[in-house]
């Protein structure tokens, strides 16, 4: 039976263990074989992003440097950051989102050998013949996140092209890129065990601080070359200690590797 009663604060110390523990997860070698395929993916991926948002961002900073007399340059430096920032976080939502659901099998695997280094205990029917069995419900629960997701970034790109207003934009963006990574990385655990999406968010939201926090330093983390490629493995080990934290505060299971905590 799954307790829907409001999940237990995780404090800030106890999120940089989760962190700390993600990071150590998917570099160790017993996580190594998971990470893998989601790496070369996001390779792939965050390459042709790359190559794509680099090409249409020089051609705008370019049109807009012609159409601005010179005494209005200035406006011209305004309009490309505001419309940098917009392109930057709509357009590595869109590659990001492709990788993450071409991934989400593997990424669930992930979560599941982290859960099982971490508490002892492990999801039932996580093999790789079973999960690929499952791909339809877990690509499903994809794309019920997105579909979560998709009305606030509607939200956020009309704000982002409404004179004055739009100025607020680049920090909406990033919190909306911090809730959704939060959300994005804890699931996999969930999702694992078939516990609703409701629910999911349920526990987050009595945790919105902390659970910010998260999505905020896997976001900054994500824009960094290179780190970018380890921080989404990493980020789904933390998203899978983060669940375990909550439901054992909040009395559903304990801790058989008392020493993994």
């Amino acid at each position: 039976m799954i307790k829907t009663s409001p999940a237990p604060q995780i404090t800030l110390p106890e999120l940089i263990n989760c962190l700390k523990a993600g990071l150590l997860l998917a570099i160790s070698k017993e996580c190594r074989t998971y990470i893998i395929i989601p790496i070369i993916v996001n390779i792939i991926i965050l390459s042709v992003a790359g190559y794509v948002l680099f090409s249409y961002m020089s051609a705008a900073v370019y049109y807009l440097f012609d159409m601005f007399p010179e005494f209005l340059l200035f406006l011209a430096y305004i309009v490309i950051f505001l419309l940098g920032t917009t392109i930057v976080f709509a357009g590595f939502y869109i590659f990001s989102t492709v990788a993450t659901i071409i991934a989400s099998p593997f990424y669930g695997l992930l979560a599941d050998k982290a859960e099982l280094i971490l508490s002892g205990k492990s999801s039932d029917d996580m093999s790789f013949a079973e999960i690929m069995k499952d791909v339809p419900r877990i690509l499903a629960r994809e794309m019920r996140k997105q579909m979560y997701f998709l009305p606030r970034l509607l939200g956020c790109l009309i704000i982002s092209v409404i004179p004055g207003v739009n100025i607020v934009s680049p920090v909406l963006w990033f919190l909306l890129a911090a809730f959704m990574g939060s959300i994005q990385y804890c699931d996999y655990a969930y999702d694992n065990h078939k516990i609703p999406f409701a629910v999911m968010k349920q526990d987050l939201s009595y945790n919105l601080l902390t659970n910010l926090s998260f999505g905020g330093i896997v976001s900054v983390c994500i824009s960094i070359p290179l780190l970018n490629l380890i921080v989404p493995p990493a980020a789904v080990c933390a998203g899978t200690k983060i669940y375990l934290e909550i439901q054992k505060k909040k009395g559903i299971l304990e801790f058989e590797n008392s020493d993994k905590q």
